[in-house]
């Protein structure tokens, strides 16, 4: 197998990994697993190990050693050091995309296109299901015949309750990579404003309130960094704001929606329609469905909401393993003990704290946390050092979108589950891979 050919297998792989994801957890681990194989196979053939002196590297492999190390402190020895050590596949998949798959910026963009793709069908499939609501079975079905898992929340093509943040991840980069496109035919004048508006304005129709305030923050920072956007994200906000007050204000079937309750817990919102009786077809009955509570009911009493419940208890176990955490994946483990599950009040035990950062602290300790922001720093640090105000917007994509995973307030998913890992460093190694064509055009 020759170094071309075997360089274009990932290549191929990567190709179909946007579409992976959407499907589900196991094609798209197949897919990093199989790529960070061959790009070790490719180092030791070619005896090319020169990619172990990229800075980030050598702080990840740290973070990797530590991880192994800590996992013997942790609440269950067996899960804790499986996870740690599988964990490798993240790292080198992401390191083969920038040093090795998309060295090339014609490979790069094959891979922009396919995730450009995936991304508009993410958005058509989750706003064809909005269209879709039935007052007695909620939203759906979507493209694939999919029902949401929750009657007032969209799900799209995942089946579970993440468009609106895989819409946000992939946000800039898609929308800057196709202002470069069209710039060259000098058609972006057109496109920027609607393609702000509505991706903007489907995120708010998802309900997922931190993926819409992470863009938000995301977008002020672009409006600040570059001049000649401003006045376009300005008119872009005045239309969402407007199309939001249409939507809350006209919608005729959220009209038909009483809301009976509104509490800051998990599923604090109660909603009543009225649905024809079981027994009685002819007469109508209420019915009445729990779902996540209102963003400001969440803010005005957070002492009260799942949120602050489970952060509180992630802080509370850490303090008895401050150093070493509790291992990788341990969080139900340790929060199922009697003397932490009574902290509970409004709400349960999950399977992640659900923030970043409180996951880091939580399950690897203070080092692994520090770590953890030693990676980030270097990430954030070489990615603001490129920016200036001669360079394509595609180069503004890498510290955006980074703004948009790991801003430290926000409520995510887990960093180690499979699915999630494997969206984050994938967008993670497609920021790297754009910063490595600095100053250059794509």
């Amino acid at each position: 197998m020759n170094k071309i050919s075997l360089k274009k297998i990932p290549l191929f792989l990567l190709i179909l990994l946007p579409f992976a994801i959407i499907v589900g957890q196991a094609p798209s681990d197949i897919i990093v697993s199989l790529i960070s194989i061959l790009f070790l196979i490719n180092s030791t053939i070619n005896k090319d190990w020169n990619w172990l002196k990229i800075k980030w590297v050598k702080i990840i492999f740290f973070l990797w050693i530590y991880l192994i190390f800590a996992s013997f402190f942790a609440l269950d020895l067996k899960i804790a050091l499986e996870h740690s050590i599988l964990f490798i596949r993240f790292f080198i998949f992401a390191i083969a995309l920038q040093y090795w798959v998309l060295n090339n910026s014609k490979y790069l963009i094959y891979i922009l296109y396919s995730t450009s793709i995936a991304f508009i069908f993410v958005f058509i499939d989750t706003f064809y299901q909005f269209l879709n609501f039935d007052i007695i079975k909620g939203y759906g079905p979507d493209i694939l015949g999919y029902y949401s898992n929750d009657h007032f929340r969209l799900t799209g093509p995942f089946r579970s309750n993440i468009p609106g943040a895989y819409l946000s991840k992939f946000f800039f980069i898609i929308f800057l990579f196709t202002l470069v496109k069209l710039k060259k035919r000098n058609n972006d004048n057109w496109i920027f404003v609607p393609l702000i508006t509505l991706i903007f304005f489907l995120i708010f129709l998802t309900g997922e309130a931190m993926s819409f305030a992470s863009v938000g923050l995301a977008l002020l920072i672009l409006f600040l960094l570059e001049k000649k956007f401003r006045k376009k994200i300005i008119l872009s906000l005045v239309i969402l704001f407007c199309l939001i007050f249409i939507a809350i204000k006209f919608n005729p079937a959220w009209k038909k929606i009483e809301i009976v309750e509104k509490n800051p817990w998990h599923n604090g919102t109660i909603y009543q329609i009225d649905v024809p009786c079981e027994n009685e077809k002819n007469k109508m009955c209420k019915k009445k469905f729990e779902t996540q509570p209102f963003f400001y009911e969440v803010l005005i009493n957070f002492r009260k909401s799942a949120y602050w419940e489970t952060y509180n208890q992630a802080i509370t176990i850490w303090k008895d393993h401050s150093i070493f955490g509790i291992g990788i994946k341990n969080y139900t483990t340790a929060c199922e003990l009697e003397k932490y599950k009574k902290n509970f009040k409004y709400f349960f035990c999950t399977t992640h704290p659900h923030n970043f950062f409180i996951q880091w602290l939580l399950e690897t300790g203070i080092l692994g946390l520090t770590g953890f922001l030693i990676l980030l720093y270097c990430w954030f640090k070489d990615f603001i050092i490129n920016i200036n105000q001669k360079i394509e917007p595609l180069y503004y994509a890498p510290l955006l979108t980074l703004i948009v995973i790991f801003w430290p307030i926000m409520s995510t998913g887990s960093f180690f589950s499979n699915r999630n890992a494997t969206m984050n460093w994938f967008i993670i190694a497609l920021c790297l891979a754009i910063n490595n064509f600095k100053n250059k055009k794509l």
